[in-house]
């Protein structure tokens, strides 16, 4: 006769007791199916919103960390353009790279040759933001030149992506 085990949950719901570190406590989730494009904006401007790329979620405990992962399927037009993606915990950049310049973000491509250019951008990032209060993070898009298009190809309708967002409450 074979044994079953059935369960709800391994880790309890209010996370794992405090030094057993590392369970998920909630996860929240967002996908943008919809095309977007991005006109060009200069290096010390404030990047779009990805629209659709955006998580609110109450912390259950201000020890908590969050791992965010971020998935975009993305095309720049231009030749010599640099893109460039963030996310941010409400106002702030989470995403800001060596030297403190928060122009930039962790997941980058640079189109140097003569033709446009389509890579998936992702990151994970792994955020403290000490508070048992609603947060929001979102994502931004940016590029020097041209277009950045998410989820299509320029001029292509037919090859069509998706782009995520995941939040995850870890218990510390």
């Amino acid at each position: 006769m074979a044994s079953e085990l059935r369960v709800d949950k391994i880790v309890p719901t209010d996370g794992v007791p405090t030094g057993g570190g590392g369970g998920i406590v909630q996860i929240k989730y967002a996908i943008k199916t919809a095309t977007q494009s991005i006109a060009s904006v200069g290096y010390n401007d404030t990047p779009p919103d990805v629209t659709g790329l955006s998580v609110s979620i109450t912390p259950k405990f201000s020890t908590s960390k969050f791992l965010v992962q971020m998935h975009i399927g993305c095309h720049g037009t231009t030749n010599n353009a640099a893109t460039t993606f963030r996310i941010y915990r409400g106002s702030t950049n989470i995403t800001v790279g060596g030297g403190g310049d928060n122009r930039h973000g962790a997941a980058a491509f640079y189109n140097s040759n003569n033709t446009a250019m389509g890579v998936p951008a992702s990151m994970n990032v792994l955020d403290s933001p000490a508070t048992t209060s609603a947060i929001t993070y979102k994502v931004t898009g940016f590029t020097n030149a041209g277009t950045l298009w998410i989820n299509r190809l320029p001029g292509d309708s037919s090859w069509n992506t998706i782009s995520t967002l995941t939040v995850m409450e870890v218990s510390a």
